[in-house]
């Protein structure tokens, strides 16, 4: 059996290394199993520490998508046959902390990192986008944080980036409907400088390795950028789609209380198809993850990066052992009836005290499984 995650190095003309690291589950649009951060981890840090190493490239096989998110089907069916809440909250939280390990490590990793972000780019795949220092998106790029459809919340830390999006709002709208973005929208919000047609990769790779690396590694990301802008090509590209719906954006940032957004995004009165798309999925998810992901963008935008994952991992426990994530899953990924039965009907529905309780840690401080993020 291949293996779920490939490693190579490429050597570079003036004898240092690019570290290569390649998703290769593509027949499962590389979804995220547990068996795949470690690989992950283990080989970063060894990259990190490699004075060879100049730059790592983050990709994937095949041309459907970079990483359409975590297995959380796999993660469902694990929970459904597990007995006890102790072992079930080992389950989730062995899962999650694995996976936000890799988040941060690539958050901090210290070398030029640069994610091809080609095809689907959602969940826990954006979470690995989001890490990288240099971020290319190709023309076919499809980006969204689609949680809501499936009881959980944006994380991988969304409650980080969400909240430092350039254009007040957007954060808001694209969490509570798992709206999916093309590449010029990414533009538009700052999540990527470099548009780059997907027949390009193996030209990035011969600059990368004809580069004279510069003697002081802090040069290094400099010329990674060099090397990308001159490959910058979006002519072949889709406008954007977020850029002309920014006055209902902002207005959305501007109301108090989460009904009021809710009322807003309804009585919106527009006949684009992307925008009615989007909503539709916001009137169909989880009422409990609309609340979670509307405190997320409101209570918490000066956390740290460490903090918003210490957060999500609370949230995470407590949302797959207590809300709709087991039954958002069987819905939409196991029996595919798309008739989730949420455990609460409408957002005004859903008691204030239940989402408190979601926030809450089940772990002591000193005990948090990411304290030493």
């Amino acid at each position: 059996m291949e293996a779920s995650v490939l490693f190579d190095e490429l050597a570079t003309n003036d004898g240092h290394v690019i570290g290569i690291i390649t998703l290769n589950k593509a027949r499962q649009l590389h979804a995220l199993s547990a068996d795949m951060f470690p690989l992950l981890h283990r080989q970063l840090l060894a990259w990190q520490d490699d004075k060879r190493i100049v730059s790592v490239l983050l990709t994937s096989t095949g041309e459907k998508a970079f990483c359409a998110g975590g297995d959380v089907k796999s993660l469902q069916q694990v929970l459904v046959a597990t007995k006890g809440h102790e072992a079930k909250q080992q389950v989730v939280s062995e899962y999650f902390v694995a996976e936000y390990q890799v988040d941060y490590l690539l958050h901090n990793f210290g070398k030029p990192l640069i994610v091809w972000g080609d095809g689907i780019i959602m969940g826990g795949g954006l979470g690995l986008f989001m890490g990288a220092s240099h971020r290319v998106v190709t023309e076919t790029a499809r980006i969204a944080m689609p949680e809501i459809t499936i009881g959980l919340f944006p994380d991988v830390g969304a409650t980080w980036f969400l909240n430092r999006l350039p254009q007040p709002g957007v954060g808001l709208f694209l969490g509570l409907t798992g709206a999916s973005i093309n590449a010029n929208d990414a533009k538009y919000l700052g999540l990527s400088e470099y548009l780059i047609p997907a027949v390009q990769q193996e030209r990035v790779l011969t600059d990368l390795r004809e580069l004279n690396w510069h003697s002081d590694s802090a040069e290094h990301s400099a010329q990674v950028d060099s090397v990308l802008n001159a490959l910058y090509d979006d002519s072949l590209f889709l406008a954007d789609n977020l850029s002309i719906h920014q006055d209902l954006f902002t207005a959305l940032s501007l109301k108090t209380s989460l009904t009021d957004v809710i009322s807003c995004i309804e009585t919106h009165n527009c006949d684009n198809t992307w925008l009615q798309k989007s909503i539709n999925k916001l009137l169909l998810g989880s009422p409990i993850s609309a609340h979670i992901l509307y405190r997320q963008v409101n209570q918490y935008t000066q956390l740290s990066l460490a903090a918003c994952f210490q957060l999500e991992l609370d949230l995470a426990v407590n949302v797959c052992l207590n809300a709709d994530l087991i039954e958002g899953v069987r819905a939409l990924l196991v029996d595919k009836d798309n008739q989730p039965n949420w455990l609460h009907k409408r957002i005004a529905d859903v008691p204030v005290d239940f989402v408190d309780g979601l926030f809450v840690s089940p772990w002591e401080i000193e005990s948090h499984p990411l304290r030493a993020l």
